[in-house]
């Protein structure tokens, strides 16, 4: 069964095990998460400019192969609101990390029921 690309916006400033444990959740609730602060957190530098540009270029591609933008985290950067608008504009669902929990866990309850 494929499984639907889960864009993790979460704030820069996040720490990676936190960002792994994003995307360990959003992978629980049946969704492939898709994390460019984490993996090209790897290999690109954010003080190098030509690196920022690069990342950027990467996330914006990456985020327009995916059904959804899941935010993560407790605020809102400004980084972060610039991703929330560029999937608005695509058309995307923007979700919480919280939302799409409650969701899923509608979703099974509902089919107990049955």
């Amino acid at each position: 069964m494929e499984k639907a690309f889960a864009y993790i916006c979460a704030s820069e400033e996040a720490a990676p095990r936190l960002l792994r444990r994003y995307c360990r959740k959003i992978y629980e609730l049946g969704y492939v998460p898709i994390c460019p602060a984490l993996i090209e957190g790897q290999y690109l530098t954010m003080d190098n400019p030509d690196d920022k540009r690069d990342f950027q270029n990467i996330s914006r591609q990456k985020l327009g192969r995916c059904r959804m933008l899941v935010v993560c985290g407790n605020e809102i950067t400004s980084a972060m609101s610039s991703e929330i608008g560029q999937a608005e504009k695509r058309n995307l669902i923007c979700t919480t990390l919280e939302g799409l929990a409650k969701i899923k866990e509608a979703d099974g309850s509902a089919g107990l029921s049955r």
